[in-house]
């Protein structure tokens, strides 16, 4: 922030000035909030250190690049979410995504179970369910201890090269998209699973890429390639839509919604701007923006410049 002249007068210095004086603005506002947040990532370290030292069925597949393709799409919808590990209570989410959950310890899958089961909704993906916590197989059709939730099994997988795109219509009529799926092509075959999606060519044209199992009040999905960001964030805004979890704003590009609550139950919405463009959005709550003092009316106007800030106390 300070080079070795001591100067003050540079973009950094400036920048980091304007940053601790919207802290100061701020003061306590903020001290204690947390994120009440109805969505989970798993994240397992275990299952990517058994899936990247195993030679197949692809080196081409990087558990944490996978993990943050779910991430950026639940961002985008302007979701709340913890991402936790896989030994995280789970009894307070609506909605578990699971990527790549290679290995399955525990009491993992009956816990995943018990989401669905009272209603939630867990999404997991190809190469997951394969191995125990010792990086044993199961001696069972994959995916493993997931098969009851997800209602498929996996008959075969295909890897391929980076280049190789094997398009995958999803949904039907108007809701009906194509996107592209690569690396890896697993062949499901539904034991009570809705098909939601299908391949387009090679020999698996016509087969599952995406199902929905209906388990008990609630519902396991299973991403059978590896879709691109379109498909991925196709299948998640369904998800999200059944719990009404999709964001306010989840339409505007690049536009960060996210809300804090303090302990005396005071919301606060932050706005962010990491476009290098100004942005104008509506309102859906009255409220102050702690960090200029301005009033917003509910259904008012919330004008953000390029790369700007809103911190709104929001009124109920």
């Amino acid at each position: 922030m300070i080079g070795h002249a001591g100067r003050s007068d540079t973009r950094v210095f400036r920048e980091v000035a304007d940053l601790g004086a919207e802290l100061d603005r701020l003061g306590g506002a903020t001290l204690g909030a947390r994120t009440p947040a109805r969505v989970a990532l798993l994240f397992d370290w275990d299952s990517w250190w058994a899936l990247e030292i195993s030679d197949g069925p692809s080196r081409l597949v990087r558990y944490p690049q996978v993990v943050l393709a779910y991430h950026r799409a639940l961002w985008d919808a302007g979701v709340d979410v913890d991402v936790v590990a896989v030994s995280a209570d789970l009894s307070r989410y609506d909605v578990v995504v699971a990527p790549v959950l290679h290995m399955v310890k525990g009491d993992l899958a009956d816990r995943l179970a018990g989401v669905a089961a009272r209603g939630g909704s867990v999404v997991t993906t190809f190469l997951s369910g394969r191995v125990d916590e010792h990086d044993q197989a199961f001696l069972a059709d994959v995916p493993g201890p997931l098969g009851p939730l997800t209602g498929v099994r996996v008959d075969e997988w295909d890897a391929r090269e980076a280049d190789v795109v094997n398009p995958v219509r999803l949904g039907t009529g108007p809701d009906q998209v194509e996107v592209a799926s690569r690396l890896i092509f697993e062949l499901v075959v539904p034991q009570g699973a809705e098909v939601v999606g299908t391949y387009r060519a090679d020999f698996y044209a016509g087969t599952p890429a995406v199902t929905r199992n209906a388990y008990g009040a609630g519902e396991g999905w299973y991403v059978a390639a590896g879709l691109d960001p379109t498909g991925v964030s196709w299948v998640l805004r369904r998800v999200l839509e059944r719990h009404h979890l999709v964001g306010p704003y989840a339409d505007v590009p690049d536009l960060e919604s996210a809300v804090r609550v303090t302990p005396d139950g005071t919301r606060l919405r932050f706005l962010l701007n990491h476009a290098a463009r100004p942005v104008e959005v509506t309102a859906r709550t009255a409220g102050v923006d702690l960090l200029t003092g301005d009033r917003i009316s509910d259904g008012g106007a919330v004008r953000l410049p390029a790369y700007g800030v809103v911190v709104l106390k929001e009124e109920r």
